[in-house]
């Protein structure tokens, strides 16, 4: 069975993954990773000024079912790939346990802004320019989709990494 983590950029899906799969014997794979090394290209932001917005998508559906297809993984969604119709069925039908990594949009935007790389890396989702106000916005339109995908809803919004890995095994799996 697979555990397939849910949430926005900063949300901890790739850390808290990580140290997931290493507590229950089970393979890490971020779809955001796999998609990138796919193009051969590091930077999700490069990847959409190359080739554009829609070849990532499709990257990311590709990517996301072949995933959900397998067995014992522990599995990181890009913060968009369940807004795919091909990835949103991969997931609703992969044999996993879904969960909704859930976190407030200041705590979100606070993490986000910390983390050097991520400007770099990732692009603006909006006009909004990648602040509080495009968080706010891609939230409202992402999360009654995250909500409605997955099996456990889990606020992480004050836990550290290693807090939300020991509630997530001892609550949800």
């Amino acid at each position: 069975m697979n555990i397939i983590l849910i949430g926005y950029r900063g949300s901890g899906k790739t850390s808290i993954g990580k140290l997931l799969a290493g507590q229950l014997w089970k393979t890490f794979a971020d779809v955001d990773v796999v998609c990138c090394q796919r193009f051969g290209i590091a930077a999700i932001a490069d990847i959409w000024r190359q080739h554009g917005e829609p070849a990532w998508r499709a990257m990311e559906v590709q990517v996301a079912s072949e995933l959900c297809a397998k067995d014992d993984h522990v599995i990181a969604l890009g913060g968009g790939t369940l807004m795919q119709p091909g990835a949103r069925q991969a997931v609703e039908q992969a044999h996993a346990i879904r969960i909704y990594l859930r976190c407030e949009p200041e705590e979100l935007h606070r993490r986000i802004a910390g983390d050097t790389q991520s400007a770099q890396a990732r692009p603006n989702l909006t006009s909004l320019g990648g602040g509080i106000d495009e968080i706010r916005h891609v939230l409202d339109q992402r999360e009654p989709t995250y909500r409605a995908v997955a099996d456990h809803v889990f606020d992480v919004t004050h836990l550290s990494i290693e807090d939300a890995a020991r509630y997530l095994i001892e609550k949800c799996l």
